[in-house]
């Protein structure tokens, strides 16, 4: 695959370009040449050539290989493309200047053909490789986006559906069937709360990575109470607390009020999907435990609970949107999004997001947030 890359070769200099040009050819590569950084920009945006590989002399006329560079980088699909300046200017100071503007390499003239050869094997590799990586995420990202809009869209429209024939069903052929309508409504009920959470989750995290959410507290921050945040949030996840029979204590240990910047909606959210998780993951008739406290300019919120806990290879991937920690073994509901959204929630608050945890044993999140002076 590699003896197949187009090189594109930009250099004044005659004799040096049809010297690495044959250099490359003999190796298999299709070489380009350009007479400089003007000539050479003017075929990419064209279409006339589209190289893999950029070779660059410096100092040339009309555009020079800094100019030059700078202007390919900002072309969307060269950004990835290796470039190698080739140039007499071997100075230390030049060649930092190459390797801080983002070059892959730099090769001093007169060079030897071998190690021309060396370096563009090796960049074309890399490049390579990186690219078989970018695309084997992205196929990972297809099949976890074509399972998640299998199983969150699928399922709670299958209850609808199901809700809904069941309903007319019932009304159709008896008059006493409210056992058979009530089932109906809870099954319509709970697919339509689902596809909302999912809607309402997606909005959110498209608000906390799009910069949205960042003007907004910019806007509209305000101080506030670190107990009332969490009191809200405890509030929002009262339908939860009750349907899994769950036991709440929060305790405060600061002695004096505590108070944080931002935005209350989005940290009250940020709170209840913690919460929510040590509910959904914890045995019906257990305890979830909410600490508050304060460590030096910072105010600590702990969320314990003594669920079935996450496998230690999943403490990193779980605050990556879509990703579920044993999802193959066990039923859950959701997309994936609630640790991301409180992570990203908290960095924008200029706080943090951690969390411990041992199979079988139960979770701890840890949220951190800077306290007002």
């Amino acid at each position: 695959m590699q003896a197949q890359a187009t090189i594109l070769v930009v250099d004044d200099d005659e004799d040096i370009c049809a010297a690495v040009s044959a250099i490359l050819s003999l190796e298999g590569y299709h070489v380009v040449a350009a007479r400089d950084g003007q000539d050479a920009l003017q075929m990419i945006t064209e279409g006339k050539c589209t190289p893999q590989l950029v070779i660059s002399d410096i100092v040339m006329p009309h555009m020079d290989g800094y100019a030059f560079f700078e202007a390919v980088r900002q072309i969307p699909f060269m950004r990835a493309a290796p470039f190698i300046f080739l140039t007499a200017y071997g100075s230390r100071k030049q060649i930092h200047l190459g390797r801080e503007l983002g070059v892959d390499d730099y090769l001093v003239k007169p060079f030897e053909p071998p190690e021309l050869i060396a370096s563009v094997r090796s960049r074309l590799g890399r490049a390579q490789a990186i690219r078989q990586q970018v695309e084997s995420e992205l196929d990972n990202a297809r099949w976890m986006l074509v399972q998640l809009l299998s199983h969150e869209l699928r399922t709670p429209l299958t209850c609808i559906a199901g809700g809904f024939d069941l309903l007319v069903d019932a009304v159709a052929h008896s008059r006493d069937n409210q056992l058979d309508m009530a089932a109906s409504v809870d099954l319509i009920r709970s697919g339509t709360q689902r596809l909302l959470r999912l809607a309402e989750q997606v909005v959110t995290y498209t608000e906390l990575t799009s910069g949205v959410a960042e003007r907004h507290i910019e806007q509209f921050g305000e101080r506030l109470s670190i107990l009332e945040l969490i009191e809200n949030a405890v509030a929002v996840a009262h339908p939860e607390l009750t349907a899994y029979n769950i036991n709440l204590e929060t305790s405060y240990t600061s002695a004096e009020p505590v108070e944080v910047y931002g935005s209350s909606r989005l940290l009250v959210n940020a709170f209840y999907e913690v919460i929510r998780n040590a509910i959904m993951f914890s045995d019906r008739f257990s305890t979830v435990h909410i600490q508050i406290s304060r460590e030096g300019q910072f105010a600590v919120v702990k969320v314990i609970d003594r669920g079935r806990g996450v496998a230690e290879t999943d403490l990193e991937s779980v605050w990556q949107i879509m990703v579920q920690s044993d999802r193959q073994h066990q039923e859950q509901q959701g997309a994936g999004m609630g640790l991301p959204i409180v992570r990203q929630t908290m960095l924008l608050h200029g706080g943090d997001a951690s969390l411990e945890s041992r199979l079988g044993e139960g979770t701890t999140v840890m949220l951190r947030l800077p306290i007002c002076s």
